[in-house]
């Protein structure tokens, strides 16, 4: 087992004179998300384990500070956590149905969930983990990171090299169309949020999406058949992430889901560079062509990275800062991954590919246990 090191935040703690209340528990999951939900429902089914679920936001905070339009592109049928059916309603439910629906389920199964902790530092002394926050100290013989693989917004180093005057917003800070000046924007990305914020600014701007690739559309339905339906009887929804249709998903990069972008493209509505944002000058972006592209405002849609620097724990985390996992199993015995795309098939990172995940990580979670 690894020793404890010596964390920032833990000096100041103690240079305060700080105390803070400690709690003892089985298994501790951060993340009170899609995926650390399912995950605490399954540990309290089947395992019988002393679970808490702590929370930074309250349950569905992080969904309700998205964008005002925002919907799901996976339909009500596809949205569901183990036990509980996603409430009938509009086809492609918006972000507060996704809160509402968080809260609920819940409420509906008693599950642990303590809101207001940012773990601030995860580290292991002997058999225990230590998870601080700015409120406690918890110890457990299991954690469960269910934190998010989204959490810290992604902006690539040409966002620097811009001018000042250059009126710059990420998606995660982006709210309504009239959070960009002017009458233009460069939309910077090319994903499912580039293309819903991109038809969203359509008609108060004049839009320029600059996509690191060729934009690739998948319709809503198929004769009359959602997509999703489709993927779920072709057993595409549920691909292990090593079968040869997951690997040419991956291959072929972010599907866009619906045609919108596609239409509003081909009516003029949109222009559509395709190309790699390399770097920028002054007012300028410059393309991997060499090619340079004038921006008075940029709406990045780049992404996001893990933020898990919070994580002490040696061969956790691999020299990027990511998860090192085999389905979401760590080579650090007791640490565990869930909500990670690709965990362990295709839908893993969206909320209908929680069940199996959850699942899983509870039964192994309950053979170590055993073996305590």
């Amino acid at each position: 087992m690894s020793q404890p090191t010596e964390h920032p935040l833990d000096d100041a703690a103690r240079a305060r004179g700080a105390q803070v209340p400690v709690q003892s528990v089985d298994v501790l999951i951060v993340g009170a998300g899609q995926a650390g939900l399912g995950a605490a429902f399954w540990l309290q089914r089947i395992t019988g384990l002393d679970v808490q679920v702590i929370e930074q936001n309250t349950i569905g905070g992080s969904w309700l500070a998205r964008w005002d339009s925002l919907r799901l592109f996976t339909p009500r049928r596809f949205s569901g956590l183990p036990g509980m059916r996603f409430p009938p309603g509009a086809r492609f439910p918006d972000k507060r149905d996704v809160a509402e629906y968080l809260r609920g389920y819940a409420e509906r199964f008693a599950l642990p969930v303590e809101a207001g902790h940012q773990v601030s530092h995860l580290w292991q002394s002997g058999e225990l983990f230590h998870a601080r926050t700015d409120r406690a100290e918890f110890r457990a013989r299991h954690v469960v990171v269910a934190a998010g693989p989204f959490s810290r917004p992604y902006l690539p180093p040409a966002a620097d090299a811009l001018d000042a005057e250059v009126f710059q917003l990420h998606s995660a800070a982006y709210g309504r169309p009239g959070d960009i000046p002017g009458d233009d924007v460069i939309v910077v990305g090319g994903g499912n949020s580039a293309a819903q914020l991109s038809v969203e600014l359509a008609p108060t701007h004049q839009v320029t999406v600059i996509s690191p690739r060729k934009p690739w559309y998948l319709p809503t339905t198929l004769l009359g058949v959602d997509l999703y339906w489709w993927l779920y009887l072709t057993r595409t929804l549920n691909a292990g992430a090593s079968t040869s249709v997951s690997r040419y998903v991956r291959g072929r990069g972010d599907s866009i889901i619906g045609t919108e972008l596609r239409r509003e493209v081909q009516s003029g509505r949109i222009r559509l560079i395709t190309g790699r944002v390399i770097g920028a000058s002054g007012k300028d972006l410059t393309l991997a062509d060499s090619s340079h592209v004038r921006a008075h405002n940029v709406l990045w849609c780049t992404g996001y990275r893990p933020g898990l620097d919070w994580i002490d724990l040696p061969g956790a985390l691999d020299e990027r800062g990511e998860p090192v996992h085999v389905r979401g199993a760590s080579p650090v015995a007791g640490l565990h991954w869930m909500g990670l795309p690709w965990q362990s098939r295709l839908n893993s990172s969206i909320i209908d590919g929680v069940n199996r995940d959850a699942h899983a990580t509870a039964k192994r979670i309950r053979a170590l246990a055993c073996m305590d």
